[in-house]
């Protein structure tokens, strides 16, 4: 096999130049790796042939220098950084190399294998007497659990690509994770690509060791530790895999691979890489594991060997198109590309074109065909003021991307597999007001009284034609570079506003140029009260309640996880917010707590989460949500809290799954913090957004459709796109719930007409959780609170206990108690916001079937945004008008009408808002 396999390692090494020349890639000066081997040493050498550049292999006595030397001169001549230098300056011209080599295997491979035997077949051991003996000892196989297996101790035959799962693995794996081994399998056999997108938790780390296991045509057994020396020995092909992986990975990798059998591993890393280099041309491991910022460094070097597949986990880290690991990635040197990510579609459709086309170069078309056929029309179709047109094109794009394209390459399985296997879960979003002074310091902050760049900012540019900008337009006399800058820092700010003030009153420890922008900002936020809070301590200053409204609600329900025996995972994106949460922490004294985040070494972080997991005292875990949001299981913990919300809802989601994940025996509650009013509203509404159309991508879902903005459309901003919306601040309102309220009384009309039940949605009080009255009551009347106004509490108490005679009587938990208790006005349950909707599918099923008349009219007639109406049927309006007259207690309609004549037209909105939401969470549509 290894005759079509091999193509010239040099024709890596080229560029076809404008002329038709050939170059040798400037970046890779070095010439000579060393080899070493049991008996000799050899060196690798290019030299030029023809239109490429070949890699020979020679043993001549003139080629032999010492390790040491040949070591010395590759460090001499390339350094870390000259090559990154030069990477980078010949990114472009690069690529079009990968092209050209990856064709000139296909074309190697696809000639070959028109004779079947020359598949990517499990390796031939005929003939091979170490190998055909019985193994009877049963300690002599892997795994070895305790937990009984899940199926019956025999082999599975994968029929599509003729291998086999050895019964020592196959006993423990799922029926879905057998699914996920055999199109691994297959793919390996005819050498293309793929991409497992299963749920984080479901096991894709065991699925893919499985189908390594099948490739390699290994037993399970002890005699798979012989098989690569005795392959070797008898020169017959052997694969060699490459396994890609975020650092705090690789150790995982390893473990899991000796757990479920014998591998040959080497890590890539440290100061023996050529070593490992030379083990691995020679074929003598099976596996190298190696991180993305390793192989992006030595990308040329790795990528002289052939390898027989390459497995990338985490494989959303290459989403970006331009970025160049992604670029770096593009070059990998395998035709089998299986990569691995729960999270495929994170920020826009574009991210899945991406990682499908790393997996199968060329096979998806172009990115920009892709935006046009694909990205643009599922955007446009869930735009709240989508036409009957871009709503049926939406539908039937998904639709097609689903059934048609997806499951050649992709393959995708969610957590409801195993929904009988977890305890349940609540993901709650809390919306907290801001403290009296955060309001003052976070409006006069939106203020643009700091220049007019601000206010040209958030103001449309009358400069249409960027080439030959208008002399009169100020906004392109502005240096982009200091504009983009301008509004990197009032993003940043407003967020460190949003969630405490002590992020702007400047520390000691800051250098001179943090410190003078900190204090600009603390004097316009507080321009009569800076003076008091700057002099101040920091700490004072960290436990001030009137700093944060978050910690005013948070130290409250702490208190009550830590009688109640919880264990608290509290993540934050922010480093600084994370050492103040230390600083509350330690002062405290009654908490103790670990943490984890950034600047720790993967073994320290590994020691911190071992240490919260056995030691019972732990209550809470502060973790960085990027450094500690990934490959950790932190199951002894029921409780997480997102400090803040991530423009990335992969974060948040892969924060929560370290407590909710097998393994975890206690139901699981999530709290994500969000400033009401501010900034992190749009940051939250931007991941619900995101989180719709990564569900409509994967499985054609219809979703409800909330927002008018479509991401990437100037035109159409809607209430959460532009610098606009996130600049301004509403302290009275929460967006979000007019949003959700309003979609949710558009549907309820729809419902109406089509003799629909529609589920409740409760938007005011999702928690309907039976509570110990008299443990709320102490709760709220303990000394710790006496800041707070007793009388409000007292009243917020009674309205949340008593019985309403038109709903059935439920009585509130604690934690709802506290929230009312600090003024918390909306909470939500994530998973009913987000998800399909009876009535969208109604709604999305009209508009496939229409025909072209009335294709430009919108199911939802939108005025403004935030504004949403449904016109129905004149009888249905009648029907509606005579329902509300009785539910407001008018002895007659026309009694009634004579009221609404009277009413304003903002009097008459709320009524109707009134009379929608309460008939949404009444009985009668439950």
């Amino acid at each position: 096999m290894s005759d079509f396999r091999g193509i010239q390692a040099g024709d890596m090494l080229s560029l076809r130049t404008s002329n038709g020349a050939t170059e040798q890639i400037g970046s890779r000066k070095r010439r000579l790796i060393d080899i070493e081997d049991d008996d000799y040493e050899r060196t690798a050498s290019t030299t030029s042939c023809g239109d490429g550049v070949r890699l020979s292999w020679s043993s001549d006595s003139d080629d032999r220098r010492s390790v040491q030397n040949i070591k010395g001169k590759a460090a001499s001549v390339v350094s870390r950084g000259k090559r990154l230098l030069a990477r980078k300056k010949s990114r472009h011209e690069e690529s079009t190399t990968v092209a050209t080599y990856i064709n000139a295997r296909r074309q190697k491979f696809d000639q070959a294998t028109k004779d079947p035997h020359n598949l990517a077949l499990p390796p031939n051991y005929d003939g091979i007497l170490d190998l055909s003996n019985d193994v009877l000892d049963a300690e002599d196989v892997r795994p070895q659990f305790k937990v009984a297996p899940n199926g019956a101790f025999q082999d599975i035959w994968l029929s599509k690509s003729l291998g086999i799962i050895p019964a020592p693995i196959a006993q423990f794996l799922r029926s879905y994770q057998v699914d996920g081994v055999a199109m691994m399998h297959e793919k390996f056999v005819y050498q293309k690509g793929m991409i497992l997108g299963d749920d984080m938790g479901l096991g894709k780390t065991v699925q893919v060791i499985a189908f390594l296991t099948a490739a390699f045509g290994k037993s399970g057994d002890s005699r798979d530790r012989l098989r690569m020396r005795l392959m070797r020995r008898h020169e017959r092909w052997y694969p060699k895999i490459l396994i890609i992986c975020p650092g705090t990975l690789i150790r995982n990798w390893e473990r899991e691979l000796n757990t479920w059998g014998w591998w040959t591993i080497e890590v890539f890393h440290g100061t023996k890489k050529y070593d490992i280099l030379s083990t691995a041309k020679q074929g003598r491991l099976e596996v190298m594991l190696t991180t993305y910022k390793t192989y992006d460094i030595y990308e040329s070097e790795i990528n002289l060997i052939e390898w027989d597949c390459v497995v990338a986990d985490e494989c959303h880290l290459i989403k970006e198109s331009e970025a160049d690991i992604t670029k770096a990635m593009a070059k990998v040197n395998s035709l089998c590309r299986i990569g691995l990510t729960g999270t495929a579609i994170q920020n826009s459709y574009e991210d899945m074109w991406s990682l499908l086309n790393w997996a199968n170069p060329g096979m998806i078309g172009d990115k920009k065909t892709w935006i046009k056929k694909i990205s643009k029309p599922l955007k446009a179709g869930q735009s709240h003021a989508a036409t009957w047109a871009e709503l049926k094109l939406g539908r039937s794009t998904a639709t097609s991307l689903v059934t048609n394209l997806l499951p050649r390459f992709f393959l995708r399985r969610t957590k409801a597999l195993i929904a009988d296997q977890l305890p349940k879960k609540r993901d709650m979003v809390v919306f907290c007001p801001l403290t009296t002074l955060q309001t003052e310091a976070y409006a006069n902050y939106m203020q643009p009284g700091d220049g007019q760049r601000f206010a040209k900012l958030v103001s449309p540019c009358i400069c249409r034609d960027k080439k030959n900008p208008d002399p009169k337009c100020e906004s392109c006399k502005t240096a982009k570079s200091d504009q983009n800058e301008h509004f990197f820092r009032k993003c940043v700010n407003s967020l460190h506003l949003a969630n405490h003030l002590a992020y702007v009153i400047p520390r000691n420890e800051d250098s001179p140029p943090e410190r003078e922008k900190a204090m600009a900002v603390l004097k316009q936020c507080l321009p009569d009260k800076w003076e008091k809070y700057y002099k101040r301590s920091p700490l004072v200053n960290y436990a001030d309640p009137e700093l944060c409204g978050k910690w005013k609600a948070l130290q409250n329900i702490l208190k009550l996880w830590k009688k109640n025996g919880d264990k608290v995972l509290i993540f934050s994106y922010s480093t600084k917010l994370l050492n103040m949460l230390d600083t509350l922490l330690t002062s405290n004294g009654n908490y103790s707590f670990c943490r984890l985040d950034g600047s720790m070494n993967y073994e320290d972080r590994q020691r911190q989460v071992d240490k919260f997991n056995t030691d019972s005292n732990m209550f809470i875990f502060l973790l960085s949500t990027r450094a500690g949001g990934l490959g950790l299981n932190i199951v002894s913990a029921n409780r997480v809290v997102i400090w803040d919300p991530n423009w990335n809802p992969t974060y948040d989601l892969q924060a929560q799954d370290r407590a909710f994940r097998l393994g975890q025996y206690r139901d699981v509650e999530v709290y994500r913090l969000v400033s009401a009013g501010t900034i992190e509203e749009i940051v939250y509404a931007r991941q619900i957004y995101k989180q719709q159309q990564a569900n409509i991508g994967y499985t054609a879902s219809n979703e409800r459709r909330y927002f008018d903005g479509v991401m990437g459309e100037a035109e159409k901003k809607g209430e959460i796109f532009g610098s606009k919306n996130m600049f301004t601040f509403d302290k009275e309102n929460v967006m979000l719930k007019k949003i959700v309220n309003k979609t949710n009384v558009a549907e309820a009309l729809t419902a109406e007409i089509a003799g629909l039940r529609v589920a409740e949605i409760n938007v005011d009080d999702p928690t309907t959780v039976a509570a110990d009255e008299a443990e709320v009551k102490h709760l709220l009347e303990d000394d710790t609170n006496k800041d707070f106004d007793d009388e409000v509490a007292k009243k917020n108490f009674m309205n949340l206990t008593r019985t309403d005679k038109s709903r059935k009587s439920e009585r509130t938990d604690p934690i709802t108690a506290i929230l009312n208790h600090v003024g918390v006005k909306y909470v939500h349950n994530n998973s009913e916001v987000i998800g399909s909707s009876k009535v969208e599918e109604e709604i999305s099923k009209k508009a496939l079937e229409a025909g072209q008349e009335g294709q430009q009219v919108r199911p939802f007639e939108a005025s403004d945004p935030g504004e949403f109406f449904f016109r129905p049927p004149m009888d249905v309006c009648r029907r509606q008008f005579n329902s509300m007259a009785k539910a407001f207690g008018f002895k007659s309609p026309t009694d009634f009408a004579l009221h609404v004549e009277r009413m304003r037209q903002q009097e008459r909105r709320d009524l109707l808002e009134d009379f929608y939401t309460k008939k949404l969470t009444s009985i009668e549509l439950r």
